[in-house]
């Protein structure tokens, strides 16, 4: 029977994996990040902890987020995605419900930097590098379409907290998201996932040649194997030029991304827009956040690499000068659509510069390591929007400067060079 035939009959089970993932990334998202937000007012009004006090909260949250990545990408690689998402998510649920003990301030420090710990273990490392085993030629639209579950999280969980804190109370709320993520992720890592194709005696992409197959049916196969297992060790991709210029530019890139989003709303209301325009227009952005992680997924396998991430940073750069010459609604729109779109495949493209420069073989723990960097890039943005606005009064001086930071990344991202096969001795 011809491999098209098989594979109608019989789909991929790596859709299934595509699907589990998504849901992880949905909890790791919508429980872990975006929900915080909702928590601000009620905390504030229980507890009588400044605004400061409480924001401070997220700052630990992805410090934590930074520094613990390259662990859980090395333990990752030791053990597999599979072992290591079953034990942070029992982990995240249980800090969920953890938080909603707080009873002093330093105590939902320490609650939330365990909830950052965990939450690590289900997110975009360990759901990356199980991606990057079970796909090959598709896999930027696999971890393309998988991240749309961050986007689905935020548009979905942030609103249910909503709902449950003005019904019950903050405390409840937390019992609910550990109960939540419990419920959702258990049975996928128990009984869905498994940590590669060679587990269900598949390969990468589907490919299930048998026996009786030709002999170029054999060799795509054991082609695809070979992709799959083979890879840069982790010294020789640490002493590697490509790895420090792709570290930059994902340096570069979210420290833009994030100046600007974090003061979204101020930037447009800057511009002249409404209090309720911006709160709208950022809603938006996340919405065409999601259309962007599915889209530069699949961009990926159409262009080389480097013009798919030129292309994602350029577009976020032309929404920059867009939204520097906005004085009218229109424009901000167009902005939004732009820069939201564009925004959405920067974590796409992450995990997918490790796996085309490095391969496989010490897939998790680089990938740590590079979103460590990200993570210090994400932190610096938001903070040096703040004090070039305290400082010049306008964020006109930010945006110039982010729109040469963007630049300063497609730059990055072409002196990283091509991808090259490791060279043993």
């Amino acid at each position: 029977m011809s491999e098209h035939g098989r594979q109608k009959k019989k789909p991929f089970y790596g859709i299934w994996i595509v699907a589990g993932c998504f849901v992880l990334l949905f909890l790791y998202a919508g429980a872990g990040f975006y929900s915080f937000s909702i928590f601000i007012k009620p905390l504030e009004d229980y507890f009588g902890w400044s605004r400061a006090q409480i924001s401070f909260t997220m700052s630990i949250y992805m410090i934590i987020h930074g520094i613990i990545g390259p662990f859980v990408g090395h333990i990752t690689g030791i053990y597999g995605p599979r072992k290591v998402m079953t034990l942070f998510a029992l982990g995240s649920g249980a800090s969920f419900i953890l938080v909603s003990f707080t009873n002093s301030l330093w105590s939902f420090y320490l609650a939330y930097a365990c909830l950052s710990f965990t939450t690590v273990g289900i997110g975009f490392i360990p759901v990356s590098s199980l991606l990057a085993r079970w796909f090959v030629r598709r896999r930027g639209t696999a971890i393309g379409s998988a991240m749309v579950g961050i986007a689905a999280g935020g548009l979905v969980v942030a609103p249910l907290m909503g709902q449950i804190v003005s019904h019950f109370s903050w405390r409840m709320s937390f019992v609910f998201l550990g109960l939540l993520t419990w419920l959702l992720s258990l049975p996928i890592t128990l009984l869905v996932l498994k940590s590669s194709p060679a587990d269900m005696d598949l390969l990468p992409d589907g490919d299930t040649p048998e026996p009786a197959d030709n002999q170029e049916s054999m060799a795509a196969a054991n082609s695809s194997l070979k992709a799959q297992e083979e890879g840069w060790p982790l010294s020789a991709a640490l002493r590697s030029r490509s790895f420090y210029w792709i570290a930059a530019a994902f340096f570069f890139a979210p420290l833009a991304q994030l100046g600007i989003l974090q003061h979204q709303v101020p930037l447009i209301i800057e511009a002249g827009i409404s209090q309720a325009a911006a709160a709208t227009a950022l809603g938006l952005t996340a919405g065409f956040g999601g259309l962007g992680k599915l889209s530069f997924g699949r961009i990926t396998e159409l262009l080389p690499f480097r013009y798919a991430a030129s292309l994602c940073f350029g577009l976020q750069a032309l929404s920059v000068l867009i939204l520097f010459n906005a004085h009218n609604i229109f424009l901000v729109w167009v902005y939004v659509a732009v820069f939201g779109f564009a925004m959405g495949g920067l974590i796409v493209l992450l995990p997918l510069a490790v796996g085309h420069f490095f391969g496989l073989a010490a897939f998790g723990v680089l990938m740590g390591a590079i979103t460590m960097v990200q993570s210090f890039g994400s932190s610096a943005g938001a903070f040096l929007s703040g004090l070039i606005y305290d400082y010049m009064g306008s964020y006109h001086y930010a945006l110039v400067a982010y729109i040469c930071i963007y630049l300063a990344a497609i730059v990055a991202i072409f002196l990283a060079g091509e991808p090259k096969p490791y060279a043993r001795d």
